[in-house]
């Protein structure tokens, strides 16, 4: 069976990503630039919904002048997900174009973006995720993740009838 849903993250050139999140419906395809902690912002923001902490997280993802803001909502054990374009993030008080929404478990959301991370550290590890990116690859940040994917995938299975 296919994945509901999918996250990439490849590293595209001196200090640029490309981001793709698809579900069952829609495509959203994202340039990102590393002046953000762009990885390790959504990384986080995926831990803290999935360990069911209250309230939405906004991660925004740079891209020299144009950005994506994410925001994700959670509701229960799902997550509402959207990501917001703007033409140019120094406009942000303004109102962005809606890229992408979907509504998904929280579980498949932090096991998506851990995978997607996961692929390009097996690929390159450290050093050539340094060369690349001109940081160090979000270690601490993906290992909170593993460990909430975890948590949120046993209560996902204990919640769900069988």
């Amino acid at each position: 069976m296919k994945a509901s849903l999918s996250f990439t993250w490849a590293l595209s050139g001196s200090g640029w990503a490309d981001c793709t999140i698809v579900d069952t419906a829609a495509e959203a395809q994202m340039i990102v630039s590393y002046i953000t902690n762009a990885p390790e912002e959504l990384i986080t923001a995926v831990t803290r919904v999935a360990l069911g902490e209250p309230g939405d997280r906004k991660v925004m993802f740079e891209a020299e002048p144009n950005g994506y803001l994410w925001i994700l909502s959670p509701d229960g054990g799902e997550v509402d997900i959207r990501i917001v374009e703007y033409a140019d993030t120094s406009l942000r008080n303004r109102p962005g174009a809606v890229l992408w929404e979907s509504r998904q478990p929280i579980e498949a959301l932090a096991r998506c973006v851990l995978r997607g991370f996961d692929r390009v550290y097996a690929d390159l590890g450290d050093d050539g995720w340094f060369a690349n990116w001109k940081r160090p690859f979000p270690q601490a940040e993906s290992a909170a993740l593993r460990v909430a994917w975890r948590k949120a995938a046993d209560c996902a299975s204990a919640a769900s009838p069988g």
